[in-house]
């Protein structure tokens, strides 16, 4: 028996599922959420959540304890993990065992591109769920413009935006409470079976365009500087970063420097039935956070 609303979210924990899971809880839906250690439960257990499945995303039987009664399931993947496809297959199994209505797969922009192998492990998941049976929908963002503040200290610092790969690429971006705000609309909505969706914010940018944005937005300069991508290498290397993750970065990395990474904003605005939100309202917003703390 199916519970009305109760929606399974993998990755709970991360910024994404934690911006999804805000958004569910908003309209009233009901959450089991899927995280890899207790310890990472406490910011989901604040938002009222009290379901939780904890464990690794490779184990069969919590696959199958996870989807038992759901009556959908928004999947969030790993980062850079070379178990992507094995994750998926697993849980796509149970769903089809568990009788599970809905999968919505957070895949990524343009996961066509098999110079990026994170992108392509994303296409081939997608692959499975036209073969699943399921009720799926794929959601396709573009690059979040929330990953700019992992730099926020450095630019309040010193003044500048490293990159390793060229300042003058231009890459199209979204901002996640656009997509939790998507998530919970075609989750809890009977309309979107079957659909693919690309999800990208109104503008391309370069991180010359953004240093700029931010020095107005600031009050002070900051510049956008290309930081050699050996160095960034060592450095993510000797930091702990899997070499799995730093290698997949860096032909990701490359590929941004070659072609950049573009994309339509008209799929979002009709989704969210309003303009999305764009990077001048995105700095605006963060840096009063900022000034409130």
């Amino acid at each position: 028996m199916h519970e009305p609303g109760k929606i399974l979210v993998t990755g709970a924990s991360g910024k994404t599922g934690i911006a999804v899971c805000k958004a569910l809880i908003a309209k009233g839906a009901r959450i089991r959420a899927w995280v890899r250690q207790e310890a990472y439960t406490s910011p989901l257990v604040v938002m009222g959540i009290d379901d939780f499945i904890i464990g690794d995303l490779l184990d069969d039987s919590l696959a199958e304890q996870a989807l038992r009664g759901m009556a959908a399931v928004y999947h969030i993947p790993p980062n850079m993990n070379p178990n992507e496809l094995r994750i998926a297959e697993n849980l796509i199994r149970a769903a089809q065992s568990q009788g599970v209505l809905r999968f919505v797969y957070h895949s990524v922009l343009h996961p066509q591109i098999e110079e990026m192998p994170h992108h392509w492990k994303k296409m081939r998941v997608e692959e499975r769920l036209f073969t699943s049976g399921l009720a799926y929908t794929i959601l396709q963002p573009a690059v979040y413009m929330q990953n700019l503040l992992g730099y926020w200290q450095s630019i309040q610092r010193d003044g500048v935006y490293g990159i390793p790969y060229s300042i003058d690429a231009l890459l199209s971006q979204v901002h996640l409470g656009d997509i939790a705000e998507v998530v919970a609309k075609v989750l809890l909505e009977e309309s979107h079976s079957y659909a693919i969706y690309e999800l990208c914010g109104p503008e391309a940018l370069s991180a010359r365009e953004t240093a700029h944005r931010l020095s107005q937005h600031l009050g002070k300069p900051v510049e956008a500087v290309e930081i050699d991508r050996e160095v960034w290498q060592r450095n993510m290397l000797a930091g702990g970063m899997p070499e799995y993750a730093v290698e997949t970065l860096l032909k990701m990395f490359l590929y941004y420097e070659k072609y950049g990474m573009r994309g339509n904003p008209n799929v979002l605005r009709m989704l969210l039935g309003r303009n999305p939100t764009t990077f001048d309202e995105f700095l605006a917003a963060e840096i009063h956070k900022f000034d409130q703390e």
